[in-house]
């Protein structure tokens, strides 16, 4: 019985180094340069002459046979950096230089002083690629019950990761779409979503696109491109100009421009420039 405790203590008391700080960021974007922290400690009775801290990195949803180490350094050597792209910091912390999607993963941190500790957290590397855009057309008929043109909301992005979602809103509604997304080089990704609605249902409606991404544990703000759609012949206006079918919010409206009733075209007018003439006559 006392055998049995003794052992049971001489393991729990074995274990005494520990990572006492560890840090690696959840999200970032690419191009930056990110750091990674790994402090460990000791008791007051251990030596380092077996300790070796290791970083190690396995992509999203990869398995163990994924696994790359990133950097290393072992009691009476130099540190290491296993990887091109990384420089060495102190106290075993480690900067990720110009990070991409590619770089997205779990990051662990092992000590090692005859007992092992390891601590492992995820990074995920987004890409806004060309962001969100979007066009605004009037469209035949499109699947209602009427024979009236539609219009057709169309919004894309290009080279973005990870996995991306878009969603058209029309005056905080959100769209059904029509949707393709197609896989580009160094997992990134191209999407496009497209939605019809009617005119009446469109004309001076606030359209957006918003860029989410899906299966990712981290919340960010969506990326959004907004317009206020016109239609061309819901109201009258004296200009000859062509108009656009659609403004941005920061643009003015279109349609601001009005005939007081006092411009060279108008009856008023004309009638005074006959009546000047007639007494200069």
């Amino acid at each position: 019985m006392w055998g049995i405790v003794l052992f049971l203590y001489f393991i729990a008391g074995s274990h005494q180094i520990s990572i006492t700080e560890f840090s690696v960021p959840n999200l970032t974007q690419s191009g930056n340069n990110i750091r990674l922290d790994c402090k460990y400690k000791l008791s007051s009775n251990e030596s380092d002459k077996a300790l070796f801290v290791k970083w190690w990195w396995t992509p999203l949803n990869g398995t163990s046979d994924q696994r790359v180490q990133l950097y290393q350094r072992i009691a009476g050597h130099p540190a290491v950096a296993i990887h091109n792209d990384i420089k060495l910091e102190q106290n075993d912390a480690i900067l990720l230089l110009n990070v991409t999607p590619e770089d997205s993963g779990t990051y662990e941190c092992e000590v090692s002083n005859i007992d092992e500790v390891r601590k492992h957290s995820d990074l995920t590397v987004y890409s806004m690629g060309t962001g969100p855009m979007m066009n605004i057309s009037v469209v035949e008929d499109g699947p209602d019950d009427d024979d009236k043109e539609d219009v057709l909301v169309r919004c894309w992005a290009f080279d973005v990761a990870p996995y991306p979602d878009l969603a058209i809103v029309l005056n905080g509604e959100v769209l059904s779409t029509n949707d393709t997304i197609s896989p580009v080089e160094r997992k990134m990704y191209d999407i496009t979503s497209t939605a019809v609605v009617s005119k009446d249902q469109a004309d001076g409606a606030e359209i957006s696109c918003e860029l989410y991404y899906k299966n990712v544990n981290v919340t960010h703000s969506p990326f959004i491109v907004t317009q206020t759609y016109y239609d061309n012949n819901s109201e009258p206006t004296t200009t000859e100009d062509a108009e656009d079918d659609f403004t941005t919010e920061a643009s003015s409206n279109p349609l601001q421009y009005r005939d007081a009733g006092y411009g060279p075209t108008s009856s008023v007018f004309l009638i005074l420039t006959s009546f000047y003439f007639q007494i200069c006559l």
